[in-house]
């Protein structure tokens, strides 16, 4: 267990944790004290009643600057944290004041927005309109990177290795919603849309338009052939959007991969064909990823039980028919 320390918050001000996101943006006492209007000298006494605040060395000097130390970094990953909060709490009272509305900031994977969160945003909006939300869609990397810098309230999508370091695990929690199927997909009228099943050998033989390294379902496409002993295929085409390269199977005779919900758009109207491989794709998991904190945010916990609504809403209609489903939300 360790050793319980006296922290004296009464000496600590939020100038000192702005003056440490600024010695790591500026890299010098001089760039810093230009920003906050003050001269060297009242830096430096500010940068040493910190270091004396925490009992540690904050900066290291340099020929061409300062540097943060190892102690210094792990203070400013909170810090960010909360200066963020502080900035969100400013305009959260702003939006109060002038619209009584509550904030709430999600990043999401583009597959997320098929079907998930627009069924969600109907759930929670007809239980209440006093939530503005600001969607941003973006990768799992730069959302992971966005959601710790204290940017977004919550990101809906999938775990990035970043956040399961030790550093991270105590701030993060996650609900998984579902896993979205991946299917293997053709053009329609293409040679392989009149098999029953396909087996990866004739998949291998084939060209493709694949997504890049390391997203991940380049990462399961791969896997599915190096797991049977299997080289995969070298793409013909790779492209970051799914959406086109969708659009680039429909056109050609090359082969793709995608979550189930974004090829049913392609398939359900005849653009495209759902091919069936002798083997089983890996699914990609969804869930709802946020920071701690976030556990007494009202806006978020309606969004939360608005997804997970949402996403027992998706499971009932993918596995009944439609007249069935219909019949059930009577």
């Amino acid at each position: 267990m360790r050793e319980a320390k006296t922290f004296n918050y009464r000496h600590l001000k939020l100038r000192h944790l702005r003056l440490l996101q600024l010695l790591e943006t500026e890299k010098s006492i001089t760039g810093a004290a230009e920003v906050l209007h003050l001269t060297q000298s009242a830096t430096s006494s500010m940068l040493k009643e910190l270091e004396a605040i925490f009992g540690v060395q904050m900066v290291e000097r340099r020929p061409r600057g300062v540097v943060l130390t190892k102690a210094a970094h792990v203070a400013l990953r909170r810090f960010s944290l909360a200066l963020a909060e502080i900035e969100s709490a400013y305009d959260e009272a702003l939006l109060a004041h002038t619209h009584a509305r509550l904030r709430l900031r999600v990043g999401t994977l583009t597959l997320a927005m098929l079907e998930l969160i627009p069924d969600a945003l109907s759930i929670m909006l007809s239980e209440s309109e006093d939530i503005q939300v600001e969607i941003s869609e973006g990768t799992v990397s730069g959302l992971t990177e966005a959601l710790l810098r204290g940017e977004l309230d919550c990101v809906v999508g999938r775990m990035d290795s970043a956040w399961q370091a030790p550093a991270e695990g105590a701030t993060i929690e996650q609900i998984k919603l579902f896993d979205e199927p991946r299917c293997l997909v053709c053009r329609t009228g293409h040679p392989l849309a009149a098999l029953r099943s396909v087996s990866l050998t004739t998949l291998a033989s084939h060209n493709w338009v694949l997504p890049p390294v390391p997203f991940s379902t380049r990462l399961a496409f791969d896997e599915l052939f190096l797991a049977r002993g299997l080289i995969p295929p070298s793409p013909l085409v790779e492209t970051e959007a799914a959406h086109s390269n969708m659009d680039i199977v429909a056109a050609t005779n090359l082969l793709g991969i995608a979550p189930l919900a974004l090829a049913l758009r392609h398939i359900d109207v005849g653009r495209l064909h759902r091919l069936a491989p002798s083997v089983r794709l890996a699914g990609l998991p969804i869930s709802l990823i946020w920071c701690r904190p976030g556990n007494t945010d009202p806006a978020l916990t309606c969004f939360r039980r608005a997804l997970i609504a949402a996403s027992k809403k998706r499971r009932m209609r993918r596995v009944m028919p439609a007249a069935t489903y219909e019949q059930s939300l009577e």
